[in-house]
């Protein structure tokens, strides 16, 4: 285990206003930080900001009992498992695609880390973010090159989105690096191999052995989750492995 890798983390703490979440607050789904000094309802968009389609209350609502209510007074949320959007049913750990800051930007990608209900009803997701190979910036600038048009990296960066920006679901396969890739029209699809860390701007393989334990728990569910789903891909010859 090296501990000595630094990644943006999230606390799992119930007392909220010791540590407030992380939110997307640059603009709706803004993926960066917010002030958490300053309450979330007081942040006022910028005049020429284009405000995010309307979304009915009667479209977005918690679905089953509670999980877990967590923080008092006007940092309570309400904690479950499942929400529905548009009549579309969505839960923990699914894959989705979000609406951009802008039209011109592709839509972002992550997995559902946890749906809560606001005490002023407002409904977020927590998401734990893909970047694209244009997100994902070098420390001395540029960008990393892909093997594939299908590449996306993962990360251990989490925050908060609105559940409105919420457009569909989407399916990530983990690749390890020793395997060939699954053919795009048997298994369509985004292809991740690499993990990219947000805080010292580096690429690092998934079967890089810098992890600590339950990131590296994490990443083995997901790629044996993803093996299961895909069925045998077989090994890269040495020497194309060895080159790539």
């Amino acid at each position: 285990m090296v501990s000595g890798r630094r990644y943006v983390q999230v606390t799992s703490s119930d007392d909220e206003e010791d540590v407030l979440a992380e939110t997307r607050s640059q603009g709706q789904n803004s993926r960066g930080h917010d002030d958490d000094e300053t309450p979330p309802e007081e942040v006022k968009p910028d005049d020429d900001e284009t405000p995010p389609e309307e979304v009915k209350p009667d479209d977005v609502k918690p679905v089953g009992e509670p999980v877990k209510v967590t923080g008092r007074g006007r940092w309570r949320k309400t904690h479950y498992g499942q929400f529905e959007l548009n009549g579309r049913r969505y839960e923990l750990e699914d894959t989705v695609q979000l609406c951009p800051e802008e039209n011109s930007m592709m839509p972002y990608i992550a997995i559902i880390k946890d749906i809560t209900k606001r005490n002023d009803g407002r409904m977020m997701i927590l998401g734990q973010w893909f970047y694209r190979q244009e997100e994902a910036k070098k420390k001395d600038g540029g960008n990393w090159e892909v093997n594939d048009p299908r590449e996306l990296f993962y990360s251990f960066h989490r925050n908060e989105v609105p559940v409105e920006s919420v457009m569909h679901k989407c399916v990530v396969h983990f690749v390890p690096d020793h395997k060939q890739l699954p053919k795009r029209r048997d298994n369509p699809g985004f292809i991740v191999q690499k993990l990219y860390d947000t805080v010292d701007k580096k690429l690092w393989k998934l079967t890089d052995k810098v992890y600590e334990d339950a990131q590296q728990h994490e990443i083995d569910l997901f790629v044996d989750k993803s093996l299961s789903r895909l069925g045998h891909l077989p090994d890269l010859e040495p020497k194309l492995f060895h080159f790539i």
